[in-house]
């Protein structure tokens, strides 16, 4: 059996969300991310999805509950010699548990039928492969079991190491290969670096770290050049705008009717100030002859006023 794919919902920190793990390869794959991501979560779901019925209220099960509450969700596309399969189990509210054939879609078993089915996926128990693929995150999976049983299972998990990591370090290490692989990393190594871990002058490290630099000069004067281009492009566009609005023959015949307006208006204003000109000139005239006019009056008083006193003089003269 290859695990495919792993999909959750409303599970642990998931709550009311969902997480996929899609396109697990052959061979090994390597699950990174950062803590408190959700790597166990996933795992111990997987372990639940196996190896815990549906309708099962166990703490495996309760644990992987979010405090929101809700019905965890655990689904995982899978390989075997005889096809593709889904299968799927959501715990708690509306529980169930269903296998379906990938290539059609049709569901092949659900319920009792499904965890049957599930349950022969991993036939193989706690024991031997299959204990060996469930070892999690300090789970050792042989929590409970005998002394004879823990015996059993460990050495079992041991062959399976030895086969699997054994072969791979033999292919790796037989007929001294890994001294001559260490020797063909230390002579690339000789070509990048100095003693001191800093790029060898002439080197292929020294001179992608001047690209790098030269690079990085010419993306800053791209960056300015690119702004400077979308101002230009911009007081284009606004140019553009107004040739637009200047061109319509609405916009033109309103600025015609507006300029006739004020073409007549200015006209108007024209003869206005002339007609107040003419008006303050004949106002100056008329207040000219009004100050000749009360300074002819003043002197004419001031001759009466000698006169009579001359002539009260006179009188006074006759008199005596």
């Amino acid at each position: 059996m290859r695990l495919r794919a792993l999909r959750l919902w409303n599970v642990r920190r998931f709550a009311a969300r969902g997480v996929a793990i899609e396109g697990i390869a052959d061979g090994v794959n390597v699950l990174a991310a950062p803590n408190e991501a959700g790597k166990s979560t996933a795992f111990d779901a997987l372990h639940v999805l196996f190896f815990t019925p549906h309708g099962s209220n166990a703490q495996a099960v309760r644990d992987l509950r979010p405090y929101s509450g809700g019905s965890p969700l655990i689904e995982a596309d899978i390989e075997t010699e005889a096809g593709a399969f889904r299968i799927s189990k959501q715990f708690f509210g509306g529980r169930f548990a269903r296998a379906a054939d990938l290539g059609s879609g049709r569901i092949i078993a659900q319920a009792d039928e499904a965890e049957a089915f599930i349950t022969g996926l991993v036939s193989g128990g706690a024991g031997g492969p299959a204990g060996l693929l469930w070892v999690r995150q300090g789970i050792t999976g042989m929590e409970g079991a005998t002394t004879r049983e823990r015996d059993e299972e460990k050495r079992a998990r041991e062959d399976v190491l030895t086969s699997v990591a054994g072969g791979e370090v033999e292919a790796l290490t037989g007929g001294r290969r890994m001294l001559r692989v260490a020797d063909r990393c230390a002579a690339a190594l000789d070509q990048l670096v100095t003693a001191t871990g800093r790029p060898k002058a002439g080197g292929p490290y020294a001179e992608a770290a001047a690209e790098v630099d030269r690079l990085a000069e010419e993306e800053e004067i791209l960056a300015r050049d690119l702004a400077a281009l979308g101002r230009d492009l911009e007081t284009r566009r606004a140019a553009r705008a107004r040739l637009a609005d200047l061109a319509d023959p609405a916009d033109r015949a309103k600025r015609e009717a507006a300029a006739a307006r004020t073409t007549k208006a200015l006209e108007a204003a024209r003869a206005h100030a002339e007609r107040l000109g003419a008006a303050e000139s004949a106002e100056k005239l008329a207040e000219e002859r009004a100050r000749a006019a009360r300074e002819t009056a003043e002197r004419f008083a001031a001759d009466l006023d000698r006169a009579a006193r001359a002539a009260e003089s006179l009188s006074r003269a006759e008199g005596r």
